[in-house]
């Protein structure tokens, strides 16, 4: 029983990813069937499991440095998840400043994402990349961050890029997010 869930979840994750190429956006919508959206034209996603559940990652190209990746990560909190904290509090978290990666946010802004107010943000930190081998070179990252709750759950939907590329990703971002659907919304 437990190798046909597996595979039935294998299967589900190719057949929701496929990938993206040509001139326009993709439709794409999660594994889950929670929410849809249009992947930007030459990214790709995919539905990953881990700690809390899953996330959909949607990557894209190499930063001008070639250690970072650009991309977009979906991820679901619910209530009753490990290590599951209430929006309000996890936004304040994610804003706060951190001095061992240099860490700083921007205010949280209102946004409609689906019809529902969320709050979004950005954030700039400094990391040592890359993580799995030496040397490592600090790389000053920035994130665009929308917190967007349902009911007692919550999506944070975070795009990450490199300083250097970061406003190549502004309109990309935005876009994106009037892109996100959530099952049952228009």
């Amino acid at each position: 029983m437990r190798v046909e869930s597996r595979l039935a979840f294998s299967l589900l994750a190719l057949l929701s990813c496929p990938a993206q190429a040509g001139d326009g956006p993709g439709a794409y919508l999660s594994p889950s069937g929670a929410f849809s959206c249009d992947i930007p034209a030459g990214w790709n996603a995919f539905a990953e499991p881990d700690f809390a559940g899953q996330t959909v990652r949607i990557v894209g190209p190499d930063g001008p440095s070639g250690l970072y990746r650009a991309g977009i990560d979906v991820r679901w909190h619910e209530k009753g998840q490990p290590g599951f904290i209430p929006a309000a509090k996890a936004l304040e978290r994610w804003r706060a400043p951190d001095p061992r990666t240099g860490r700083s946010a921007s205010a949280a802004r209102p946004l409609r994402i689906s019809g529902i107010l969320a709050r979004a943000f950005e954030l700039v930190e400094t990391r040592r990349l890359p993580l799995e081998s030496l040397p490592a070179l600090e790389e000053e990252l920035h994130h665009y961050v929308a917190v967007l709750p349902r009911g007692e759950g919550y999506y944070v939907i975070r795009l990450s890029s490199s300083r250097e590329s970061y406003l190549d990703y502004r309109k990309l971002f935005f876009d994106f997010l009037r892109s996100f659907k959530l099952s049952g919304t228009r």
